[in-house]
C-alpha cells in the first residue's frame, strides 16, 4: 500500500482500531530509536577523515607559528 491508500484506510477505521495502530507505530518507533549502531573505529575514522584534512573547518585555525607556547610571556 501507498501512503495516502493507508492513510484513507485508517481514516474508515473505528476508534479502538486506530489507537493499535498509533501503538503499534509508537512501538516501532521506540525500538528504532532504541537501537544502538555499533561501529568499528575504522569506520568512525572514516566518518571523520573529511574533518582532518586539510584545508577543512576543523585545521582552518591551527596555529601555524612554530614557537613554543611558554615563550609566549603575555598568557598569564
Amino acid at each position: 500500500m501507498i501512503k495516502t491508500q493507508i492513510l484513507e484506510a485508517i481514516k474508515q477505521m473505528p476508534n479502538v482500531e486506530r489507537l493499535e495502530i498509533i501503538e503499534f507505530a509508537l512501538q516501532l518507533l521506540r525500538e528504532e530509536m532504541n537501537k544502538v549502531e555499533k561501529l568499528s573505529v575504522r569506520d568512525a575514522a572514516e566518518m571523520m577523515l573529511s574533518y582532518y584534512e586539510e584545508g577543512s573547518n576543523l585545521t582552518e585555525f591551527v596555529d601555524s607559528c612554530n614557537e613554543d607556547f611558554y615563550e609566549y610571556h603575555d598568557y598569564a
